[in-house]
């Protein structure tokens, strides 16, 4: 399996840029650059500040740093194993008013434990933020969190393609998640008129999303390898497995033993809390994650420079990335990607130093002329839902095109029957699909491909 190349040294076979232009882009509303926005004098410049900056804090990592993690890692344990407790304990209770109340704080507790677990904890860990402690199970070869997604399909999606490839289009697949438009770079189809629909349900079920999302990814990716079966069966594998694994422990183990223990209604709170706070993790996440990355002025790319430098690969970050202001708590209940400028620029600095460098980050934008994007959790969220819902319509030149593009097709492929059988061959096709028969119809295509390989 493919993971982790070196970080400035991939090369893409996207066409290379356009020339250099002077256009300015700041008060452009869903900017998109066709070309590199600084000359590379200055982005050389800017490459050498950002990388003093990182090399400061680099060498000032220690016993505070370690100190933290480990109780990031000890709270997440111990506020899971309290709130399974109150959980099965708030079946036992006779006033209702007590069950909702200790339901609440159990399903509020553990909600707090996965979120911990998937944004300070796991997150940052994967992202070989505490490597350098060589501490045998908090770095980024051997975590795991505790969603569905397994760690080494996501490190390949995320820390690979999403940060080398960042908001280039066709290259960085979170740009919409194959699901929902967000730059006039993505064609327009039907389906697109229901982005807020179906980012309500990629909000709700946001781990299962990402845990599919490079399984598409890569059926796409290593479509002319001759490996492909050999890369995609490990994959698919591993996903089901950690599927099983996750379902079994949270709808299934916890739920039987409540039961076992303490009767049927500790078995009832104990699998609605554990629903309820898999979903509020969900919604949580893909709230951060879209309000990092698809404000209004989160710039997207439609090239990559085939000689793209450090420097340029900073001025790309920066410009495709959004802040969410907040306190201390805020900031460490997002996994500090309330910093996704930092993020961006430094993802393996641990991240509880993003607030400590976000102000000189800040100046040396403004130093360079570079938008800093950053704003109140409520505006970047509003921005998010205005973007979704400004792409959800085609512009009347896109919808021409739409039509015409219909007209097309209707003149080009008419129904041809089968002699013998009198049923429309594309009809016959899908029925000889073994991957649509039975109940695999239903389901998405991506599931069935996973599935196929598995």
């Amino acid at each position: 399996m493919r993971l982790l190349p070196p970080l400035f040294k991939a090369k893409s076979a996207v066409p290379t840029l356009t020339a250099l232009t002077d256009a300015p882009f700041k008060n452009t509303r869903y900017p998109t650059l066709t070309a590199a926005p600084l000359p590379k004098a200055q982005t050389e410049a800017l490459a050498d500040e950002l990388n003093a900056l990182y090399q400061s804090v680099m060498d000032s990592l220690g016993r505070d740093d370690a100190r933290y993690i480990q109780r990031v890692y000890a709270t997440v344990l111990y506020s899971e194993v309290i709130s399974r407790a109150l959980l099965a304990f708030a079946g036992q209770l006779s006033s209702k008013r007590s069950k909702l109340g200790v339901w609440l704080l159990g399903t509020s507790l553990l909600s707090f434990s996965k979120i911990l677990n998937n944004m300070e904890l796991g997150h940052n860990v994967m992202h070989g933020q505490y490597d350098w402690m060589q501490h045998p199970h908090l770095n980024s070869q051997k975590f795991d969190w505790d969603i569905i997604c397994p760690a080494p399909l996501w490190q390949h999606s995320h820390n690979y393609l999403h940060h080398t490839f960042t908001n280039i289009v066709g290259r960085d697949h979170d740009v919409g998640y194959h699901l929902i438009r967000v730059t006039d770079e993505q064609p327009w189809t039907p389906s697109d008129r229901y982005n807020l629909f179906k980012t309500t349900i990629l909000a709700l079920g946001f781990e299962w999303a990402v845990a599919f999302h490079d399984i598409q990814i890569s059926v796409d990716e290593y479509a002319d390898s001759t490996q492909l079966t050999d890369i995609m069966q490990p994959k698919a594998r591993a996903l089901f497995g950690k599927i099983a694994r996750q379902v079994g422990k949270d709808y299934i183990a916890f739920p039987a033993m409540a039961a076992l223990a303490l009767g049927r209604s500790s078995a009832l709170t104990t699998l609605s809390g554990n629903i309820t706070a898999n979903i509020a993790r969900n919604l949580w996440t893909w709230a951060v994650i879209f309000c990092g990355h698809f404000t209004e002025q989160a710039h997207i790319y439609t090239h990559l420079d085939a000689n793209e430098s450090k420097g340029d690969w900073y001025v790309r970050q920066i410009l495709g990335s959004s802040n969410i202001q907040g306190n201390k708590w805020f900031h460490i209940l997002t996994g500090n990607l309330s910093h996704q400028i930092e993020h961006h620029i430094f993802p393996d600095m641990p991240a509880r130093h993003y607030t400590k460098i976000a102000p000189t980050v800040q100046a040396i934008c403004g130093k360079y002329n570079l938008a800093y994007n950053t704003g109140h959790f409520s505006t970047q969220f509003m921005q998010v839902l205005g973007r979704i819902r400004h792409f959800s319509k085609p512009s009347a030149e896109e919808w021409r095109a739409y039509k015409q593009s219909i007209s097309n097709n209707n003149s080009i492929n008419k129904p041809t029957y089968n002699n013998d059988l009198g049923e429309h061959s594309s009809q016959k096709a899908t029925a000889d699909d073994p991957s649509k028969r039975g109940f695999r119809r239903f389901l998405p295509h991506v599931v069935r491909q996973a599935m196929f390989y598995a």
